[in-house]
């Protein structure tokens, strides 16, 4: 699907972003956070991702020995104010890759605590933490 491409190659593409990833036996764990305004108009209708300058999205992807992998991915942000907000996980399947998207809206200055459960499988959890400043 020609969006799907779209979506791969602009997230794919963005080298300037806090990008971030977490080894993890066999797996690694590719995680970032970003603006939704970076993502096309077009890209993110297909997707059903909000565009805003508020909206930050949330990207993560598992690779099983260089390989795309699915995982289970929960989680939640805690923004400056204290205040809890759960994350919903959109999987997106692509021929050469799978990606997890979620969002949040932030505050105009924001500090931003992401707590991730990443389940690789039946037994094999594995929890990751990482702060994210937000400055529009």
């Amino acid at each position: 699907d020609v969006y799907k491409r779209q979506l791969f190659y602009c997230l794919g593409s963005l080298p300037t972003l806090a990008a971030s990833y977490l080894d993890h036996g066999e797996h690694r764990i590719h995680f970032t956070t970003f603006s939704s305004l970076i993502i096309p108009a077009d890209v993110a209708s297909a997707h059903a991702i909000v565009r805003s300058k508020k909206r930050i999205v949330l990207n993560l992807s598992v690779l099983k020995q260089g390989v795309p992998a699915t995982a289970s991915i929960s989680g939640h942000v805690i923004n400056l104010l204290n205040q809890r907000f759960e994350l919903v996980f959109d999987e997106i399947n692509e021929a050469d890759a799978v990606y997890y998207l979620a969002s949040y809206l932030a505050l105009e200055h924001d500090i931003l605590r992401f707590s991730l459960d990443v389940q690789l499988n039946a037994t094999d959890s594995v929890p990751i933490n990482f702060i994210r400043r937000y400055d529009q």
